[in-house]
């Protein structure tokens, strides 16, 4: 059977077609994804991905060059696309992870210089409060994300959304935490960075 009636047989739902493409192609994608991402499970789960893909959009597969090739252009973008993500989210940690570091910094020389656990306490008195007249939702939101440090794809997956919709809601909380709290700013900077990172 030639790759274009592999391709029509697949399309015509022929999962028994399917299924001995993937156990003809597997071992040799799965060791190129690895190659990639260093990484057997994490191997194994995009070669999987990229064959659930080809199974889900079946109707609208086309393939120009042979079904080989398509396989192993298709895995090697699936690596790169993961290996990028990767580098935005590690320099991301690394960043936020620095601001904290900063921030706690901050803080311990803020009350060396005698900033009392009284003053303290109010403050975070008032961003209580702020954060409770936020909308019902951004409030939930929030305080999965900042209070029970829960990640944005947990909170999507418990709220039926997308990750984008968490990160509206949460950056929609912090704007209007800022502007009811931009009058104690200037009197209690670091507490209220730990609150608003």
């Amino acid at each position: 059977m030639d790759d274009q009636e592999t391709l029509i047989r697949i399309k015509k739902n022929d999962k028994k077609v399917f299924e001995e493409i993937f156990h003809e192609y597997y071992t040799g994608l799965h060791e190129y994804a690895l190659f990639y991402v260093g990484n057997t499970q994490l191997a194994e789960d995009i070669v999987q991905d990229v064959f659930l893909k080809i199974w889900n959009t079946r109707n609208r597969l086309t393939i120009q060059s042979s079904l080989k090739g398509y396989l192993y252009r298709t895995i090697h973008n699936h690596c790169i696309q993961y290996l990028r993500h990767q580098v935005v989210k590690q320099k991301y940690q690394i960043m936020h992870q620095a601001k904290i570091e900063e921030a706690l910094l901050m803080n311990r020389l803020y009350f060396e210089c005698g900033l009392s656990k009284l003053f303290k306490d109010d403050i975070e008195s008032l961003v209580d409060e702020a954060i409770n007249t936020l909308p019902e939702k951004t409030h939930e939101i929030f305080v999965l994300s900042r209070h029970n440090f829960q990640k944005n794809s947990e909170i999507a997956k418990k709220f039926k959304i997308s990750e984008k919709s968490v990160e509206y809601h949460i950056s929609r909380a912090l704007d209007l935490l800022r502007k009811q709290l931009k009058d104690y700013l200037p009197v209690a900077p670091v507490i209220l960075m730990m609150v608003l990172l």
